[in-house]
């Protein structure tokens, strides 16, 4: 067993315990689990972990980094409503491929976000960027922009999860009066949703 060697214990505690999360769920991932996947004593990381909360929140914070990186690189003042659609839709493509992670960070397993502040500024980025981005597509008052980007960001919260759905049921359901259907539509037709809705946005 390897015990304080490593160069950034945390780090690589840190790193381990999104590999589990990603292969796993956040609900399988504990302190001692992370301990022995790391290969580290079982008291190794409660020096840099008090509760398994704040595992929940190391993860969470690099997938927001990530969801931000991936999502909103641009400059919001360069931003047109074609990069916002594109935007939108790499936003999905990534609540879809890190659905545990996905999970951890929208999810309530982590309390008070203002108990952890990298969390903290790194989740209310996405939000920033998207509010930006909307304050450059759209001259209007500041709660009109702030009503437009949580509009747009539970839509796009909304479809992760509709869509998730849509994989689990795949192609073989045929009832055409409930949701599914719709969704299946939306789904396969992504970015033309996304602007038509964006563009709603926008110009209202």
């Amino acid at each position: 067993m390897n015990n304080y060697h490593h160069g950034n214990l945390k780090e690589e505690l840190i790193e381990c315990a999104c590999r589990l999360c990603d292969r796993d769920g956040y609900t399988k991932l504990s302190i001692r689990s992370l301990a022995k996947e790391s290969g580290v004593s079982q008291t190794a990381p409660y020096r840099h972990f008090e509760t398994k909360e704040c595992v929940y929140a190391a993860v969470a914070t690099v997938g927001f980094k990530k969801l931000n990186e991936l999502v909103f690189f641009e400059n919001p003042k360069k931003i047109t409503k074609k990069k916002l659609v594109t935007n939108a839709s790499k936003y999905i493509a990534f609540g879809l491929k890190n659905a545990h992670t996905y999970d951890l960070m929208f999810g309530t397993a982590v309390g008070n976000f203002a108990d952890y502040p990298d969390l903290l500024k790194s989740a209310n980025g996405t939000y920033d960027n998207m509010r930006k981005s909307f304050a450059n597509l759209a001259d209007e008052p500041e709660e009109v922009i702030a009503f437009k980007c949580i509009t747009l960001w539970s839509m796009l919260h909304g479809l992760v999860g509709i869509i998730r759905k849509v994989n689990v049921v795949g192609d073989d359901y045929d009832d055409n009066s409930g949701p599914i259907s719709s969704a299946n539509i939306i789904a396969n037709n992504l970015d033309e949703h996304l602007d038509k809705v964006i563009t709603g946005l926008i110009s209202n």
